[in-house]
């Protein structure tokens, strides 16, 4: 499911070093065999010829690569469009890889430059002196863009750890404070080991589940470090990425913990919950009651006075858990959802295919 995540799917990038490097590897490869019959001055031609085209060749692969293998930001969900935004700064990255390609059509005319000496020279040294000098140009090109090619390396590294979402899936997400057993939820729910992520901002891990209700593919998502704590102990960052889940959110499980065995009570947990309302008004929002066998009976009355219509579970073994799973189902409206994923994963695939025929 990680390569749901449309940076992930970007191949390695190299520095500039490392593009002249390999470009110089390959091209001293090339033009090394020709016929002895030819006269020497057209043989070095030939090679010079030859070395400079691949040099030239092997550099703009590397740059068209780094800067087209890039999801086109326009195509982006929102979620991943909004998070591009907080973690790298979409303009940044827009100038970056315009600067990079740019590179590409002064490389063309470095080549065709001097290429059109080295066919008009009679002087094999000559002829190898313009090759070096070409070469030499690129890469004091490549050498000026090295902090755009730097840029779009770590762009790259940070993106691709969010997790591997598909945007338009029905999409559960979990809320509420450390401990009350929203991983342990997510855990059990999902038919297969959950995708365990790291968001750039914020030092915990982001948990996806996928599973299937009445053979409907649903998503399920704990973020902890953003919806765990009041909305005055978290930076711009957080705040931000808040509002990146709202495009993923179809329903918002807040699970609370009324035997305070988490460390939190009652009472701060209720605060969490009406900022989680404020924070997600237009979402369905489902108060679930976890480890009610561990609470004593005078403080679950307590909780059900003052949460009523609680749903009550215990997500370590399971019970309760599929009853809430169909409940939130039926607060997703499933029309035409299943033709949005399939979309979406077919845009995927298209652009994958796209980028091998390039």
């Amino acid at each position: 499911m990680h390569k749901l995540n449309p940076y992930a799917n970007i191949p390695t990038i190299m520095t500039a070093e490392e593009i002249i490097e390999f470009a110089h590897v390959r091209s001293t490869k090339a033009g090394t065999k020709s016929s002895k019959r030819i006269p020497k001055v057209e043989r070095v031609r030939l090679r010079e010829i030859s070395r400079l085209k691949e040099f030239s060749r092997q550099v703009k692969t590397k740059l068209k690569e780094a800067v087209e293998k890039y999801p086109t930001l326009e195509k982006l969900h929102p979620f991943y469009l909004e998070l591009t935004e907080i973690l790298v700064g979409i303009d940044k990255l827009k100038m970056a890889l315009g600067a990079v390609y740019n590179c590409i059509p002064v490389i063309n005319q470095i080549t065709n430059n001097h290429l059109e000496a080295m066919k008009l020279s009679e002087a094999h040294k000559q002829m190898k002196r313009s090759r070096s000098a070409a070469k030499g140009r690129i890469a004091s090109l490549l050498r000026s863009t090295s902090d755009n090619l730097e840029f779009l390396i770590e762009a790259k590294k940070t993106m691709s750890r969010l997790p591997g979402i598909i945007p338009n899936s029905p999409t559960m997400v979990c809320a509420g404070f450390p401990n009350v057993g929203k991983s342990t939820l997510v855990r059990v729910v999902s038919t297969a080991e959950p995708e365990v992520a790291y968001y750039p901002f914020t030092t915990r891990k982001v948990i996806v589940g996928h599973l299937k209700i009445n053979n409907q593919s649903v998503q399920i998502v704990d973020t902890p470090g953003i919806l765990d704590r009041p909305m005055s102990q978290r930076n711009e960052i957080e705040q931000e990425a808040i509002a990146a889940l709202k495009y993923l959110a179809h329903v918002i499980l807040f699970m609370m913990d009324p035997s305070e065995a988490c460390g939190w009570p009652f009472e701060e947990q209720i605060n969490l919950h009406r900022e989680v309302k404020r924070m997600f008004p237009l979402n369905p929002l489902l108060v679930i009651f976890n480890k009610v066998d561990i609470t004593p009976p005078e403080q679950l009355r307590a909780a059900r006075e003052k949460m009523p219509n609680a749903y009550e579970i215990v997500a370590l073994d399971g019970t309760g858990v599929e009853n809430l799973m169909h409940e939130a189902m039926d607060h997703i409206d499933l029309e035409s959802l299943d033709d949005l994923v399939r979309e979406y994963v077919g845009d995927l695939s298209r652009q994958r295919a796209d980028s091998m025929d390039s």
